[in-house]
């Protein structure tokens, strides 16, 4: 099994290396083949003009969002307020001194920061617990 992956990674940096190379071939022919009727210059940035708008071609269409914004903003302060529905008013009381009530007003103000802040604060517990519950006090009161 290791022995297949590591022929597998061989393999995908080896056929990188060579289709960087066969597009830099590629990208010369087309320059040199160009030389005759724009010059050396002149073809050497007409290609470049291409590749770059294909370059910023692909990436536009690869970063555009398939979910309008507003949908995906939806669905995370749903799935928070659902989270906190399943947590009990006592232990949310015991684990943070603070309400039910005063949670959901942050999810409902702030969804992405909330989840953030909770991630943070699980990092923060994990790495220097002593430290931590001072750091978490100090980001829920912010957050409020």
């Amino acid at each position: 099994m290791l022995g297949s992956l590591k022929l597998r990674a061989i393999l995908i940096a080896g056929g990188s290396v060579i289709g960087l190379a066969g597009a830099g071939a590629l990208t010369w022919a087309a320059i040199v083949a160009m030389t005759p009727w724009l010059g050396l210059a002149g073809s050497a940035a007409l290609v470049g003009a291409i590749l770059s708008m294909t370059a910023a071609a692909a990436i536009w269409s690869a970063t555009r969002p398939s979910v309008p914004m507003e949908a995906e903003l939806s669905g995370v302060t749903a799935a928070a307020a659902n989270t906190v529905a399943y947590i009990r008013d006592d232990t949310l009381d015991t684990l943070t001194g603070m309400s039910l009530n005063a949670v959901s007003k942050m999810v409902d103000k702030r969804p992405i920061l909330t989840l953030l802040g909770v991630g943070a604060a699980a990092y923060a517990v994990t790495r220097a617990p002593h430290a931590g519950a001072g750091i978490v006090d100090r980001m829920l009161s912010r957050l409020i």
